[in-house]
């Protein structure tokens, strides 16, 4: 043993540096079992924090689904699934207005399937729903990707024709008069004109017209003349009076 160390005190301080590095091991090791604790806390919070966000938007694509469906149903004829007449004349309203603003073009024909009650009385309710929604259809089938169809009320339907004039109006009257002439319907021999057929009158915006209403009305009334003037013709109304086709022929 060498003179002038004190050893117990030597070995009681390395016993007690032992005992303290210990205790800073237990220390350290309980922090790092804390840490680790809480990162798998936040990594199943973060878990769940993904699946919350996936589960809101999946819930908002079917809330914007709904909404969508919702609003398609509240424009929609339950019976033909074209516009309705609310729709129809809301677009109309907007359309107008904006053509009137900014110097466009519009149209506007309305159409009337000729002796349907007569149809209806020799067929039945639910053949006449039947010819409505296959009138629908051919109508559609029949405009232009721009117009714009709805059922107006009853058999009577009405086309937007954006950006269009006389010329126009007359060639997108004409195709749907023909398409529908041509197209089968049960028992049209029983038809008056011995097939189902329609008739058309039609109106462009002109100078005179102030509102919507005007160009309603000077739709109905070229309708008016087709439907005076014999039926399954066509009646547009340009700048002047209406000109009037009949099967294709322009008089």
């Amino acid at each position: 043993m060498i003179k002038g160390i004190d050893h117990e005190g030597l070995e009681a301080e390395i016993r007690r540096l032992e005992e303290e590095s210990l205790t800073k091991e237990r220390e350290i090791g309980e922090w790092r079992r804390r840490w680790e604790e809480k990162n798998r806390e936040l990594e199943n919070y973060n878990r769940e924090l993904v699946a919350l966000k996936e589960l809101y938007k999946e819930k908002a694509r079917e809330l914007r689904a709904a909404m969508n469906k919702l609003e398609e149903v509240s424009i929609t004829d339950d019976l033909t699934q074209i516009y309705n007449h609310r729709y129809l004349v809301s677009r109309l309203h907007y359309e107008f207005e904006r053509a009137k603003r900014y110097g466009l073009s519009i149209s506007l024909i309305m159409l009337d399937i000729d002796h349907f009650k007569v149809y209806n009385d020799n067929n039945g309710h639910l053949a006449g729903d039947d010819a409505l929604k296959k009138v629908a259809r051919l109508i559609d089938g029949a405009i232009r990707e721009t117009d714009i169809v709805g059922r107006y009320g009853g058999e009577e339907f009405a086309i937007i024709l954006l950006h269009a004039e006389l010329t126009q109006m007359e060639e997108v009257a004409e195709r749907i008069r023909r398409t529908i002439e041509e197209a089968p319907f049960p028992n049209e021999e029983l038809q008056p004109m011995g097939k189902v057929t329609v008739s058309l009158g039609g109106s462009c915006l002109s100078n005179g017209m102030e509102t919507m209403e005007d160009l309603i009305r000077s739709a109905d009334e070229s309708l008016y003349k087709a439907k005076r003037n014999g039926r399954n013709q066509i009646a547009m109304k340009g700048g002047g009076s209406p000109r009037r086709v009949r099967m294709g022929t322009y008089e």
